[in-house]
């Protein structure tokens, strides 16, 4: 950040209670303004609930925290961050292009991204804010920071593994029989 020549333009992140939401944006917000620089534009994806109630439990917790702001808790959570709605189905429930969209992603970064945090929101800012708004977002630096969730692969495993055999060219074998479950001799 401190390089003359590097900067973000964007930075996404999921949120499925706001806190963490809450914590990224005081935290950048205020590291940016001590360098005496502007703060990337912040992109909370809500997983679970609709953007009023995020923006709302983040300006509750920089209440709670005592932030020392220049405005109100909430004018400044509204200013700083844009809230999506990236709920799709509901919290932990997948759609066909969700988990599509995560199998592939991880095919062709090597990074595993779990359908109930960090997967949905990318999928939704991808699919839902870039793509209505190209222009936006063309030779930008964007951050997706990943915050974690991938306990969550485990719920949707079987549906990601049958994703990844229907689109990888690489195939399993099944060394140890029909259930995957290596035999012990009596």
């Amino acid at each position: 950040m401190e390089s003359s020549d590097s900067h973000l333009d964007h930075v996404v992140f999921a949120t499925g209670s706001g806190g963490t939401a809450a914590g990224i944006s005081l935290g950048l917000s205020m590291a940016y303004q001590s360098m005496g620089k502007s703060c990337p534009k912040l992109h909370a994806v809500g997983v679970c609930d609709n953007p009023d109630y995020f923006y709302n439990t983040m300006a509750s917790i920089a209440n709670e925290m005592g932030a020392s702001l220049d405005t109100t808790a909430d004018q400044f959570i509204r200013e700083a961050v844009a809230v999506h709605n990236g709920k799709g189905r509901g919290y932990a429930l997948s759609t066909e292009e969700e988990l599509d969209f995560i199998s592939q992603f991880s095919l062709e970064t090597g990074i595993a991204l779990d359908p109930v945090y960090s997967g949905k929101a990318l999928y939704h800012f991808v699919k839902h804010v870039v793509e209505n708004d190209v222009e936006s977002y063309r030779d930008k630096h964007i951050l997706f920071w990943h915050t974690g969730g991938a306990l969550g692969i485990y719920e949707k495993g079987n549906d990601l593994l049958l994703k990844f055999s229907e689109m990888s060219p690489v195939k399993r074998i099944d060394a140890y029989g029909s259930n995957g479950v290596k035999e012990t001799p009596n």
